[in-house]
């Protein structure tokens, strides 16, 4: 099921700049309509992004089905690729990317090796270890029953192929091996998957931007700024509060950028462990990393390819973009110029 999204005569303008742009987003038709309504305005301005810098593209939502892409050239047309599943299955824009590579086209973002690569926590903090870049120990556990082998307190449990924030509440947090095995449990009834542990880190958090391929470049770090909660199990950006208007984080969390002001020797090591992260793991055209201090030297937390480019003030990318002096529009250009040296010729 396609479904092209009416843009207004945008969409049917000519422009001389190529590449020619596929936008593409994914939408499930079960959905509630105030979720479609939402997605359909980060969309519109994305798409308006596009126009401004003079791009001539095509829009597209999609279901199952990308048979659309068969119509065009890929050696004439980019996907910018927003798909993030594929049929409604959690987790499968790797099959999305999956579907584009195979009909030769080049598309923002992670390929689908790199998808699944970031899906899998303990793969990319190996390959951090590897690397000699910071990361924390951590073990995964299959079931409850292997809880007592994990001795470090307070520690925080996340779904070992989950994606974002997915699984983490405040019951995350854990301080003995009962609430472990319990959160173990948690994730295997409610997720089916294997439990990632590692010790919390209760100090300041910040999320680097990174861009560019041949170098990469760093944006301005940003803090997630947790000073106004005093309980440490509210000091964590859980799924909900990233998305639930009406939760206490989404009120009040803040997103400082760039940041930090008081740590120049800090801002200095988090762009240098981002960027190299980057290099390490092959990402391209953007990705974003999240760490917390440990004493003075940061720690990766997680690594986000294909993050999020809302204009709701909670992305990070658009907040550092916009603190380098760039429009939201010019962000955009900037992606499509990495991508398109990929298009075949």
């Amino acid at each position: 099921m396609v479904r092209k999204l009416d843009v207004g005569s945008q969409e049917l303008e000519v422009s001389d700049r190529a590449p020619r742009i596929l936008a593409i987003n994914n939408e499930d038709p079960g959905w509630p309509e105030p979720d479609k309504q939402q997605g359909d305005d980060a969309w519109r301005i994305l798409l308006a992004g596009l126009a401004q810098e003079g791009y001539t593209y095509r829009a597209f939502k999609f279901f199952d089905d990308l048979t659309f892409l068969d119509a065009f050239d890929p050696r004439e047309w980019l996907v910018w690729n927003w798909g993030e599943e594929l049929a409604g299955r959690p987790w499968s824009d790797a099959e999305v990317a999956d579907e584009i590579e195979r009909r030769g086209f080049a598309c923002t973002g992670a390929s689908a090796r790199l998808i699944r690569l970031t899906q899998d926590r303990m793969h990319v903090k190996r390959q951090l270890q590897t690397a000699g870049l910071p990361t924390l120990p951590a073990v995964v556990l299959r079931d409850a029953e292997a809880a007592a082998a994990w001795t470090t307190y307070p520690a925080i449990v996340k779904g070992a192929n989950q994606h974002a924030s997915v699984g983490i509440d405040a019951g995350a947090i854990v301080g003995t091996a009962g609430e472990l095995a319990r959160r173990v449990a948690y994730l295997r009834d409610h997720y089916d998957d294997d439990a990632l542990v590692e010790p919390f880190l209760d100090a300041r958090e910040f999320h680097v931007a990174v861009w560019g391929n041949d170098p990469p470049q760093v944006l301005p770090p940003a803090e997630i700024d947790y000073s106004m909660f005093p309980d440490v199990r509210d000091r964590l950006y859980t799924e909900a509060w990233k998305t639930d208007r009406t939760s206490r984080g989404f009120e009040k969390i803040r997103l400082l950028c760039p940041a930090p002001v008081d740590r120049p020797d800090w801002r200095v090591r988090l762009e240098t462990v981002a960027v190299s992260a980057y290099r390490a793991l092959g990402l391209c055209d953007y990705a974003r990393l999240d760490l917390r201090m440990l004493g003075d030297e940061p720690q990766i937390l997680d690594v986000n390819v294909n993050p999020e480019l809302l204009t709701d003030g909670r992305s990070v990318f658009v907040a550092a973009a916009q603190a380098q002096g760039l429009s939201y529009a010019q962000m955009v250009g900037r992606i499509v110029e990495f991508a398109a040296v990929r298009m075949p010729s």
